[in-house]
């Protein structure tokens, strides 16, 4: 739509010149703003405001509405400067690195210069924000508490008994046939130490294989929720959480290091639901969004409200009730 405004724009402007050797403007919407002196032919100035009503008067005006709201309900703060040096780094990369080149490709797509594309981002960016208060705003405190109950639990500390993968890619079949058996076998040895009553730090120093933690009997340390899916993967995450303290993994969890026997050492308390909430809504907030293609639409449409617009045109009325079925529905009113 700015391409298409400014490229408008400018074709008005020399047009509006055409013929003229000096600057000149029509004072009412009767006057002409070209005219062929050959034909009798003419656009006057309300001919001409009719044909951008009706063409680009929605998108237009909807994007200085939206400019001026978003800048006022959000501050340009550090966060937001951050995040528009960073999109700026990817753009020049995008063009080598080079200020000419990326400058030249903003001034095809109808930019200025890059200021003017700067700005463009930080309204992307405090669109964004909004679509997250929206989401803040749709939370309900029964979903709060399902994700409590849920998907709050307090830090646990573990232990592991490692035994790596001894197969890889570049073996026979038979090798690694023969390679998996190896560890099945190493496995086997681990579990008939434990159901013996061995104490799981003894058998991790003497079998794990895991330098780095088998020394201090397969500490690996403290998790919250979600950080040992980050460092080992979900599986491992859910098998540990699901133990309860004192007890061990009866078949091993697999993973990119190799196979893992898990034990819990402790569990702390469960946080509170007060002390939760502020998480509990951020993740609320990211899900929804990661769910709700259209929740930017959906915040800018309730902000707008919430600023009282209205139309004093029906026909830009009509075409910006058009437009929301087009972004809330993908079909035409």
């Amino acid at each position: 739509m700015k391409k298409i405004y400014k490229v408008f724009a400018c074709t008005v402007l020399v047009l509006a010149l055409t013929g003229c050797k000096k600057q000149t403007s029509p004072s009412n919407g009767t006057e002409s703003v070209i005219s062929l002196t050959k034909e009798n032919y003419q656009i006057t100035v309300d001919d001409l405001y009719q044909t951008l009503k009706e063409k680009y008067a929605t998108n237009y005006l909807i994007q200085e509405i939206d400019n001026l709201i978003l800048n006022k309900e959000y501050e340009t703060n550090d966060e937001a400067k951050e995040y528009v040096e960073n999109q700026i780094k990817i753009y020049k990369m995008m063009y080598g690195n080079s200020d000419s080149e990326l400058l030249a490709a903003l001034q095809n797509a109808g930019y200025r210069d890059l200021e003017e594309f700067k700005n463009t981002i930080i309204i992307s960016y405090k669109r964004k924000e909004a679509a997250k208060d929206y989401e803040k705003g749709q939370i309900t405190e029964n979903e709060i508490n399902k994700y409590y109950e849920n998907n709050i639990y307090g830090d646990i500390e573990i232990s592991h008994i490692l035994i790596k993968l001894d197969s890889n890619d570049s073996m026979t079949d038979e090798e690694k046939k023969e390679a998996e058996q190896k560890s099945a076998d190493k496995i086997a040895k681990v579990y008939e130490k434990l159901n013996g009553g061995a104490k799981f730090s003894d058998v991790a120093k003497e079998l794990s294989e895991d330098n780095a933690t088998k020394n201090d009997g397969g500490k690996v340390g403290s998790f919250s929720k979600n950080e040992m899916t980050e460092k080992f993967n979900k599986e491992f995450e859910d098998a540990a959480m699901n133990l309860k303290v004192g007890e061990y993994t009866k078949k091993t969890v697999k993973t990119s290091y190799g196979y893992h026997i898990i034990y819990k050492d402790a569990e702390k308390e469960k946080p509170s639901l007060e002390d939760s909430k502020d998480l509990i809504i951020e993740k609320l907030v990211d899900e929804k969004i990661e769910e709700d293609s259209k929740a930017e639409y959906k915040a800018m449409i309730k902000l707008r409200e919430d600023y009282g617009l209205t139309f004093n045109d029906d026909v830009i009325k009509a075409q910006y009730d058009n437009a929301v079925n087009n972004w809330l529905y993908g079909k035409e009113s």
